[in-house]
């Protein structure tokens, strides 16, 4: 039952996502869920700037485990930079409905490390709101 919450959660905070997206200039399409699991959630375009976005819902306080990255997203996240991507992202929204930005090569380097997750505290201090990363694409998107 938890799985099914989450996963109807998490479809709710994609689609809110892509709209808060499409809104701050970005075209943003959400993957089709299949039964194997897509790579992403989002796609999103600005200017030159694009990226993938993996949305996580965290339900209680105990923060962000890695891992809910699942392979097939630390795969295709590589992969994506690899092919001229720019980072790929992992959108974190907690209880209380605040929404944390986390890039690939932060991630990426917390697992190389040995690092389990992050502590809610740690989000809220290491990681861009979603406000300051929307604000930062609007300089992304013309410079690149």
């Amino acid at each position: 039952m938890e799985k099914t919450d989450n996963r109807t959660n998490g479809g709710r905070f994609e689609q809110v996502l892509s709209g808060i997206l499409a809104k701050n200039g970005f075209w943003s399409h959400v993957m089709q869920q299949n039964k194997s699991g897509q790579p992403a959630d989002i796609i999103a375009v600005k200017g030159r700037y694009h990226t993938l976005i993996d949305c996580k819902v965290v339900s209680d306080n105990d923060g962000f485990p890695l891992s809910r990255i699942e392979e097939n997203q630390w795969l295709a996240m590589k992969r994506f930079v690899e092919r001229g991507g720019e980072y790929g992202w992992f959108a974190i929204r907690l209880p209380d409905e605040s929404v944390w930005m986390m890039n690939y090569g932060m991630a990426f380097s917390m697992k190389v490390k040995g690092i389990k997750g992050l502590p809610e505290k740690e989000i809220r201090f290491n990681l861009r709101t979603l406000e300051n990363w929307l604000k930062e694409t609007d300089t992304w998107s013309k410079d690149i």
